[in-house]
């Protein structure tokens, strides 16, 4: 079938405004679906309808706000399985054709070590194969999940890369190529996998995406190119690193340990280019530039010198 209507759940959030452009961008009519007690200002593009609903999520609720949708997207934190749950359920019932999850990992969750290290993958596993079960008992349903590598232009210092004070941290060599992705690239994905919905390739399966495959010394060069001065690169032990960062995991820092070990993962498990579902000549995405995103992130407020 042709996807037409559209709803987000997230598009207030970290990904969400990206993956809300690009819909609106290809043509969809897009509802986003909020929380009653959301204080979020409904700044969206016209045409954008907003809906909101009891906090709970009740079950009538959200088939009330599901029926005549062709898809739904989430873009909350994919911690949130039990309301995952309840909104494949109701997907399900009101006839919603693709449900594209709350994934979008920086490693694929299909990872042993990373499921052993992050609790956070395993709840994306699980769903995964929750999502399965349903597709293979409900044969007008189906799901995509998007691995897209670390989220490269959300904040670089949730890849240890300090652009306003010139510093960065170097996992071991920083010689391995790792899969990334733009905000923009990421939504553009969603939005060319919808429009692919009736290509059996995109169906009941992860695809992995990707604005480039570079090691983190190919990503220091670049930011050096972009501001013209050389950075201070401190060596980091990437295995005892992490190693660490599991043990604050477990004693109370969890956040910021976690985001860590996140880290590490996604600069040693992400490299797309040979696995199976690696999907940007299938969606038709165009690897961008390094050293142009690069010089886009250095030119922002935020990231002038210190």
């Amino acid at each position: 079938m042709t996807i037409k209507t559209v709803t987000l759940l997230g598009a207030d959030g970290r990904l969400g405004p990206a993956v809300l452009k690009a819909l609106v961008d290809s043509n969809f009519k897009v509802q986003v679906l909020k929380r009653a007690s959301s204080t979020s200002p409904p700044n969206y593009p016209p045409g954008v309808t907003e809906t909101k609903i009891p906090d709970d999520f009740p079950a009538p609720s959200l088939e009330s706000a599901l029926k005549n949708q062709d898809a739904l997207i989430v873009t909350i934190p994919g911690t949130n399985t039990a309301l995952q749950k309840k909104l494949a359920d109701a997907a399900v019932k009101t006839g919603v054709a693709r449900f594209i999850p709350a994934d979008f990992g920086s490693v694929d969750s299909d990872s042993e070590r990373a499921r052993e290290w992050v609790p956070l993958y395993v709840d994306k596993y699980e769903f995964r194969g929750y999502l399965s079960a349903l597709s293979e008992g409900n044969p007008g349903f189906s799901w995509t999940a998007v691995v897209c590598g670390h989220f490269f232009d959300y904040d670089p210092l949730w890849l240890h890369i300090d652009v306003g004070n010139r510093r960065a941290d170097i996992l071991d060599e920083g010689d391995v190529p790792a899969s990334a992705s733009t905000m923009a690239m990421i939504g553009l994905a969603v939005a060319r996998i919808l429009g692919k919905a009736d290509d059996a390739r995109t169906r009941n399966r992860t695809l992995f995406i990707q604005s480039f495959c570079k090691t983190q010394m190919d990503v220091i060069r670049a930011f050096e190119r972009a501001t013209g001065e050389r950075f201070e690169l401190k060596r980091i032990d990437g295995m005892e690193f992490a190693r660490e960062r599991r043990e604050e995991m477990r004693t109370g820092v969890v956040k910021a340990a976690t985001e860590d070990v996140v880290w590490v993962l996604g600069a040693y498990e992400a490299d797309w280019r040979q696995r199976e579902g690696f999907a940007n000549e299938l969606l038709g995405l165009e690897e961008e530039s390094l050293d142009e995103i690069c010089k886009r992130i250095v030119e922002e407020p935020s990231m002038k010198r210190m």
